[in-house]
């Protein structure tokens, strides 16, 4: 029987890609190739998690509160876990020297405190606002408010330059960028992927196999030219936000869950682990080229650097997962 891709395995390609969004693998090549892959293509990861957390925690948040509570909890404990992990670095870089308590207050609760903390503050924020609207204003009314949200981060993020002509649009976004640093947030940008994934869960599309891949490769070229357009004329703030992002989702989801016969949760866990820790490898690499005066080939060449990056994330995040199982610390 021929294997399939089932959804921890996806996970584990996901955030391999989301590590290419970090380390820019084709930049040494060609610009544009690399903005297309980095920019456009890889931001089908953090989604997928985000659909993924939608389709088994909203279910059973909504028969029973104490669940999502209990779920929240535990993103708190790994956020806070993460905050200390990386507390040497933002000390060592001076992250938070002059900021105050405001901006202290911000970076936890709001951006993260390091560039790739944001999913954990922006899911725990998303997943209560997409439970409190599923709950009060039932399915199709809460799909309709995310996806306003999603509609009026995309202008904040992706269509920043065409919002900027209207008045009433640049007066919402000043608003807006006071408060957060960017759209890409537990607002804006995680309840619509959420609720879709619990959508999923209720409703699967009647795809044959070779229908859901072409449509999946054609919501992909439609995503990555409006990405380019955007790029190449300078409409966007920011890049994690498209209009055809959303199809993409929705089909990448239908083909991995139709095919999804494996309960997984060790690559699970690897694959969470690669996310958090993925930009510590990056600093050892640049570390370790600079001692080795390897600069030119493990930093310069982009591909190397990601590959280099890559492999030692994962090698790590697989070890750990090994310790973890037979050592005394697994809880």
């Amino acid at each position: 029987m021929k294997k399939q891709i089932t959804l921890d395995k996806f996970k584990i390609i996901c955030s391999i890609l989301i590590i290419a969004i970090h380390t820019y693998p084709f930049l040494a090549i060609n610009e544009n190739l690399d903005f297309i892959f980095t920019h456009i293509f890889c931001r089908i990861g953090v989604p997928f998690f985000l659909m993924v957390t939608g389709f088994f925690v909203l279910p059973k948040a909504l028969e029973n509160r104490e669940s999502l509570i209990k779920y929240t909890i535990k993103i708190i404990k790994i956020y806070a876990i993460c905050i200390l992990l990386y507390l040497p670095i933002n000390i060592y870089a001076g992250k938070f020297s002059g900021i105050g308590v405001t901006g202290l207050l911000k970076e936890i609760f709001i951006n993260g405190t390091f560039y790739h903390l944001w999913y954990f503050p922006a899911l725990i924020l998303g997943i209560w606002i997409t439970y409190f609207l599923i709950k009060h204003l039932k399915v199709n009314k809460a799909i309709f408010v995310c996806a306003i949200l999603y509609i009026i981060g995309l202008f904040g993020d992706s269509y920043y330059g065409i919002a900027q002509k209207s008045d009433i649009l640049r007066n919402i976004y000043n608003i807006i960028f006071n408060i957060f640093d960017y759209t890409r947030n537990g607002l804006f940008y995680v309840p619509i992927f959420l609720i879709l994934g619990y959508i999923m869960k209720q409703l699967k599309l009647n795809l044959s196999k070779s229908t859901n891949i072409v449509l999946i490769v054609i919501s992909l070229i439609l995503m990555i030219c409006e990405g380019f357009v955007l790029h190449h004329f300078n409409l966007q703030k920011w890049d994690s936000m498209y209009i055809m992002l959303i199809p993409t989702m929705i089909l990448i989801f239908n083909l991995i869950m139709q095919n999804n016969n494996e309960n997984n949760k060790k690559l699970r866990n690897i694959s969470t682990v690669i996310y958090i820790v993925h930009p510590i490898f990056i600093i050892v690499v640049r570390g370790i080229a600079k001692v080795l005066k390897l600069q030119e080939i493990m930093i310069n060449n982009s591909v190397i650097h990601y590959l280099l990056v890559v492999i030692l994330t994962v090698l790590f995040s697989i070890v750990f997962e090994i310790i973890k199982e037979k050592g005394s610390f697994k809880k």
